[in-house]
């Protein structure tokens, strides 16, 4: 093979090991991100549903705190917080579609929808207190089926959680896999380019071209200074140096040659 067809197959098997090499690392890269993203959702699921849980128990302190003392300022932060968790549950309404399974979603949407009959009844019983119904006020937020009410966002929210903590270390001990195959094909990859550019080195250069153009300098050198008598190299093989050997044995001749000629001229 020429030396020219070996050096742009090297340069092409190296071209395409770097090629390969970095799609390995995007790969590895998109497994990183995925990871992140996933890490990503679950702490902000996890933060708003909580936010969630939490809101619902101030909101029913509050409330039971308002029917009891009838106090303006209870009632005003009331409000205030009923309008911050609205705006909470809106915004975990935003995330829902983000990977959620339907059950996920299922547990998710029964846990907010009890939240929000909790803050309907709430609304019962103020609307009572202010009608001077305390009794069917306290009756309402103080009775068995509200605790029981209450008792289940927090169920739903808390079996939420769990359901999306296992799903995500699913998702996150995938993604780790995966990142960590294409970073070992990425680092194969670099190993057989640092392995081509050493062959081409060692063989191509040195023993291919280095050591023959050595030799063949050393006789051209001696041609030149009209020495016939010194031994051409046989290289065998077919190549550029292949090629610049004939010629120098065919310059040698024909050197030779002309030595004869002018000899025989020299004697007639």
């Amino acid at each position: 093979m020429r030396i020219a067809t070996m050096t742009n197959w090297a340069y092409g098997i190296t071209v395409a090991l770097t090629l390969a090499s970095g799609i390995a690392m995007l790969m590895a890269s998109s497994a990183d991100n995925a990871e992140r993203r996933a890490v990503e959702q679950r702490q902000a699921f996890d933060q708003l549903s909580e936010e969630v849980e939490s809101g619902a128990w101030e909101l029913s302190d509050l409330a039971r705190l308002y029917i009891i003392q009838k106090n303006q300022d209870v009632l005003q932060e009331y409000r205030q917080q009923a309008q911050a968790t609205a705006a909470i549950e809106h915004r975990l309404e935003k995330l829902k579609d983000s990977g959620a399974t339907a059950e996920e979603l299922a547990l998710l949407r029964e846990g907010l929808q009890i939240a929000d009959e909790l803050q309907d009844e709430q609304q019962t019983a103020l609307a009572q207190v202010a009608r001077g119904e305390e009794k069917a006020a306290v009756s309402l937020l103080y009775g068995a089926a509200y605790e029981q009410e209450l008792e289940r966002v927090q169920t739903q929210l808390d079996h939420f959680r769990l359901m999306l903590e296992g799903r995500v270390n699913k998702t996150i001990a995938e993604a780790t896999e995966k990142s960590r195959i294409w970073r070992t094909l990425s680092e194969i990859m670099v190993g057989l380019t640092a392995l081509m550019f050493l062959f081409v080195l060692g063989f191509i250069l040195k023993r291919r071209v280095l050591y023959p153009v050595v030799r063949l300098s050393d006789v051209v050198q001696r041609l030149a200074s009209q020495d016939y008598a010194v031994e051409t190299p046989q290289f065998t093989q077919i190549d550029e140096i292949g090629d610049m050997a004939q010629a120098i044995r065919i310059f040698r001749e024909n050197g030779l040659a002309r030595q004869r000629l002018e000899q025989e001229r020299d004697a007639d």
